[in-house]
């Protein structure tokens, strides 16, 4: 990475940015609308060359709150969906960009761009991840939350995200993390009051704050746009103590939510560390990553 930046993908954020856990959403314009990387044909080449397990796509004409529903399948391939987005009423996201060297490298530029924002080292903001998502007119991406630092950037189309604190969840639980569990959580109507909307063109970006809910409605052309999320030292703790709390809360033993009891919390940091020299080799390994999620989580897809 970058030990410097110069800003400038992104512009018209007035002052520095202060990333931390319960910030509230803002937009940004950035420079990349338009970009030959973010076109239908580079995505559908993508959606080729990314491993099966890093495409997730299904129909979008679906409501708000889909939290404990079938999502239906679209019954197309990755690449076909692509090709007839603007018909065929689906949603498609292409995780793991970031294995790709041109689409690395923006996103080391892009994030980068924020940390100088944010008057930190670039190594302060890790874990770095890039997403592409290509949408239906129409299309609605329900009700979920992220559990990292997210902002996403509106390479073409039109489409409004609404975006709730994250107070805005039901109950504990929404906010554990495991591979096998759904990011769609329950959205109750004495939300509404909390919802914060913001219009996205070509060009336009917002920050979606860590752990806060939303959902996103499309307009009516094809959008195309890219997440970027990484993490800071306090918010990756969070997703160690997450994720030990859902496998806690499935031997019979719920915990509070991250950041409640903070001695506690270092513990099961500390247990996720653990675990994870175990983890990881699995994780990093094609075939071992799909025999997980063919055989162990039975096709679990997480929802960007």
């Amino acid at each position: 990475m970058n030990q410097t930046s110069n800003a400038e993908h992104f512009s018209a954020h007035e002052g520095n940015i202060d990333m931390h856990v319960g910030m509230s959403p803002f937009k940004m314009r950035h420079d990349l609308a338009g970009n030959p990387l973010f076109s239908l044909e580079a995505m559908a080449d993508l959606a080729n060359e990314l491993p099966r397990d890093k495409v997730d796509y299904n129909l979008a004409n679906l409501p708000v709150d889909v939290s404990g529903k079938h999502v239906p399948f679209n019954g197309l391939s990755a690449a076909n969906t692509i090709k007839e987005i603007e018909t065929c009423g689906s949603w498609i996201v292409l995780k793991g960009m970031e294995h790709v060297p041109a689409y690395n490298a923006l996103l080391d530029e892009l994030i980068d761009d924020l940390a100088c924002l944010s008057g930190v080292a670039t190594s302060a903001f890790d874990h770095r991840v890039a997403l592409g998502f290509v949408t239906s007119p129409g299309g609605v991406t329900p009700y979920h939350l992220d559990s990292e630092h997210n902002f996403l950037l509106q390479m073409s189309g039109k489409k409004t995200i609404t975006i709730l604190p994250h107070q805005a969840t039901t109950t504990a639980e929404d906010t554990e993390l495991s591979p096998a569990k759904s990011r769609y959580i329950q959205y109750q109507p004495g939300f509404a009051p909390l919802e914060q909307k913001f219009e996205l063109s070509a060009g336009d970006a917002v920050c979606v704050p860590f752990n806060d809910p939303h959902y996103v409605k499309n307009g009516d052309e094809v959008s195309i746009s890219m997440g970027i999320t990484f993490h800071d030292l306090e918010t990756w703790q969070r997703r160690k103590v997450a994720t030990v709390n859902h496998m806690l809360r499935r031997i019979g033993l719920p915990q509070d939510r991250a950041g409640i009891l903070s001695g506690k919390d270092k513990l099961k940091a500390a247990a996720y560390d653990a675990l994870n020299t175990v983890v990881d080799p699995i994780r990093n390994n094609k075939k071992a990553r799909q025999f997980v999620k063919r055989h162990v989580l039975r096709g679990a897809a997480a929802t960007p």
